[in-house]
C-alpha cells in the first residue's frame, strides 16, 4: 500500500480517480434498481441531478437518471470521487440488492483498482492517510489461540484506549497485514530471525484446537510451502469478535449476537481481502440420538446463517468437513480448492 496524497498524480489516468469503465458499468448496474432507489443512494451521498447535454445520448429512464447525477460529479476531484464510492457502498449495504449482484459489483470495483471492505469502497491511496486498512477493520487487533483473550480499556489524555492483553499461548496481530500477510511478514513483525522459524511453526501448529485442523494446516503448508513462498499465512483460532459474557449467558438473555462466531478455525489476509476457514465436525450438521447421528436441518441452517453473517461482515468463507480431512485424496482436493479460492496456482504463485 502507498500513502501517496490524492492530490498528486496517480495511476488513475487523466487525474480521474474513478475509471470511465467503472462509471459506465455502474450505470448499467443501476438499471436493476428503481428510480426512487437511484435518487436515494445519490442524494444520501450529497449529489443532486443536473441537466444532461442534448448531445449525450442516453437511453432508458434509469440510465438517464444516473447520468443526471453523473453530470454533477467532478471526476478529477478526490472529494467527489470519495462521495461516489459512498454511493457504491450504499448499494452494497442495501437489503433489497441481491447478494450475487453485490458480489458482482464488488468484483467490478476490485478490477478497477479499488479496495472493497464489506460495504466500504476505497481508493487505495486513501488507506494510508489516517490508518491502514487492518487498523480500520480491527482497531484493537486480532488475538489468536484457544484461550479466550483478556481485554483492557484504559484511560488516555484523549479519552480511552481499547486493547487486548497478551497471554501465554496466545498471539495478537495488530500490525498491517495488507495486501498480503505471509509467514515471512508475520515473522518479521515478531522480530524472529529466520533461523528460529521452526519454533514459530511449532507454536502455530500447537494452537490448533483439533487434530483435523492441524492436519489441514500441515497439508496446506506443505502443498504451498507456506513458510517460504509468497502465499497466505493461515492463522489458527482467531478471535474475530469478542464479548465479555459467555455464549451460554448471552443465549440465556436472548442477546441478538448470542449465536455469532467469536473464534474461527483460521483466518488469512490476501490481495486486500480477508478469509475465514471453518472445519466442521459432524455436530455442525447433525444431531446425535443414542449412539447414532442424524442429519438435522435446523443445525445445518445455523451453519448457513453463520456464513451469511461472516460474508456481511466482509469475510470470504471457506468451509470443509472433518470427513474430508480424514480422507487423504479428498483433503488434497480441498487444499487445492482453497488455493484456487484465494487465487493461487499449484506452485503458490498468485493467479
Amino acid at each position: 500500500m502507498t500513502s501517496a496524497n490524492l492530490q498528486e498524480p496517480s495511476k488513475y489516468a487523466s487525474m480521474e480517480y474513478i475509471k470511465p469503465e467503472l462509471r459506465l458499468e455502474f450505470r448499467e448496474f443501476c438499471v436493476s434498481l428503481y428510480l426512487r432507489q437511484i435518487d436515494d443512494i445519490f442524494s444520501m451521498a450529497g449529489f443532486a441531478p443536473r441537466e444532461v447535454p442534448q448531445e449525450r445520448s442516453v437511453s432508458g429512464d434509469r440510465r438517464y437518471r444516473v447520468q443526471q447525477y453523473f453530470e454533477g460529479i467532478d471526476w478529477e476531484s478526490p472529494d467527489d470521487a470519495r462521495r461516489f464510492l459512498r454511493v457504491i457502498g450504499l448499494v452494497l449495504s442495501q437489503t433489497y440488492v441481491d447478494s450475487s449482484q453485490k458480489e458482482s459489483l464488488a468484483r467490478l470495483c476490485e478490477r478497477s483498482g479499488l479496495t472493497v471492505n464489506g460495504a466500504e469502497v476505497f481508493i487505495p491511496e486513501d488507506l494510508g492517510q489516517e490508518s491502514n486498512l487492518f487498523k480500520k477493520q480491527f482497531p484493537a487487533g486480532i488475538p489468536f489461540g484457544r484461550q479466550k483473550p483478556s481485554f483492557a480499556i484504559t484511560a488516555t489524555i484523549h479519552g480511552q484506549s481499547l486493547q487486548y492483553e497478551p497471554q501465554s499461548g496466545q498471539g495478537i496481530i495488530n500490525d498491517d497485514v495488507y495486501p498480503d500477510f505471509t509467514f515471512q511478514l508475520f515473522q518479521d513483525q515478531l522480530g524472529i530471525p529466520k533461523a528460529a522459524n521452526l519454533t514459530l511453526k511449532k507454536s502455530l501448529l500447537s494452537m490448533n484446537q483439533t487434530e483435523h485442523e492441524r492436519t489441514f494446516m500441515q497439508t496446506y503448508a506443505r502443498q504451498y510451502n507456506m513458510a517460504e513462498a509468497h502465499v497466505p499465512l493461515l492463522i489458527p483460532q482467531a478471535w474475530i469478535q469478542w464479548h465479555s459474557a459467555t455464549k451460554r449467558d448471552l443465549r440465556d438473555r436472548g442477546a441478538s449476537h448470542g449465536d455469532e462466531l467469536y473464534r474461527v478455525d483460521f483466518v488469512a489476509f490476501w490481495s486486500n481481502r480477508r478469509y475465514v476457514v471453518l472445519i466442521d465436525d459432524i455436530s455442525h450438521y447433525a444431531r446425535k440420538s443414542d449412539s447414532r447421528w442424524f442429519a438435522d436441518e435446523e443445525i445445518y441452517s445455523m451453519r448457513l446463517k453463520e456464513d451469511r453473517r461472516l460474508q456481511k461482515q466482509g469475510w470470504r468463507v471457506f468451509r470443509i468437513s472433518n470427513w474430508e480431512v480424514k480422507r487423504e485424496a479428498i483433503l488434497q482436493d480441498a487444499v487445492n480448492d482453497f488455493g484456487d479460492f484465494v487465487g493461487l496456482d499449484a506452485g503458490g504463485d498468485t493467479v
